[in-house]
């Protein structure tokens, strides 16, 4: 249901999988790695070692809509589906194969919102998985995310991570920024031309970035009906001890229990969907 593409070294080295368009409407994974692509078509950059494979667009159906995903999020049904009912649960049984036959998995992500910043995801701190977070050209980083789950039903959270986490892969995700921003397309490239150079695969010399922050992902809200944000929100702005955050058509506020940060706000969010996540920084 999705298109690869497959470059084998001839010598043996790290077999790493690069993951676009999870959710359909999140392109800049996509464009990145059709330019990484085209790069080593044309011989610009030469593979010496291991093996890649791209998927630029694992949700090709909802990339042509322009949404986020057709049936049901797909980053919430990475498993395999004895008797898969719909378009994401079957492009989950094709994918949970590609995640099986490699070492390393970057998943390619990007946000809502216009100017948000870019981050990644360490859902599953392990030595290896924050090695590869350290190749990330980020400064903030979200951990917890499997924790603020456990206690909430409406979610089932079956996502690349986890999968690749259970399967005793490397494997973290990485949000670039706003979906159609050339800079969050440029932190894309620059991400996995990092982990090809660090694991060899390429000759190059990678950037070292500084290791990123950490943000303790505490909690997350539901849109349970109408209502809207109560300000122009972007993912990582600080919010206070009290402040509204959200007002429902009724007339209920929803209102941060302390100073710390708002997580990718979703100001388009559907009824019954996340409407957006707080957070506070580790220490």
């Amino acid at each position: 249901m999705f298109k690869k593409f497959c470059y084998d070294s001839g010598v043996e080295g790290v077999k790493i999988l690069f993951l676009g368009a999870v959710h359909g409407n999140e392109i800049a994974g996509t464009v990145a790695q059709q330019q990484i692509i085209s790069d080593l078509e044309s011989g610009k950059i030469k593979l010496k070692k291991g093996k890649i494979t791209f998927i630029p667009c694992v949700n090709e159906k909802a990339q042509k809509a322009d949404v986020r995903f057709v049936d049901v999020n797909l980053n919430r049904v990475i498993k395999y589906h004895q008797q898969p009912t719909n378009n994401e649960e079957k492009i989950a049984n094709q994918l949970v194969y590609e995640i099986d036959n490699c070492d390393v998995m970057l998943d390619l992500h990007s946000t809502h919102c216009e100017g948000d910043e870019e981050f990644a995801f360490i859902d599953y701190p392990k030595a290896e998985n924050k090695e590869l977070l350290s190749l990330m050209p980020v400064e903030k980083a979200l951990a917890g995310w499997p924790e603020i789950y456990k206690s909430k039903q409406e979610i089932d959270d079956f996502c690349t991570e986890r999968y690749a986490f259970n399967k005793g892969k490397t494997g973290i995700t990485l949000e670039c920024g706003y979906h159609k921003a050339e800079y969050a397309i440029e932190i894309a490239k620059k991400a996995m031309l990092n982990v090809l150079a660090y694991y060899r695969c390429i000759e190059a010399i990678f950037e070292q970035p500084q290791m990123p922050c950490i943000v303790q992902l505490d909690s997350f809200v539901i849109k349970k009906t109408e209502g809207k944000l109560s300000k122009n929100y972007k993912h990582m702005m600080q919010v206070k001890n009290n402040e509204v955050l959200a007002i429902y058509d009724d007339g209920e506020k929803i209102i941060s229990p302390y100073d710390g940060y708002i997580i990718m706000p979703n100001h388009d969010a559907k009824i019954c969907s996340e409407w957006f996540y707080l957070g506070r920084q580790k220490v």
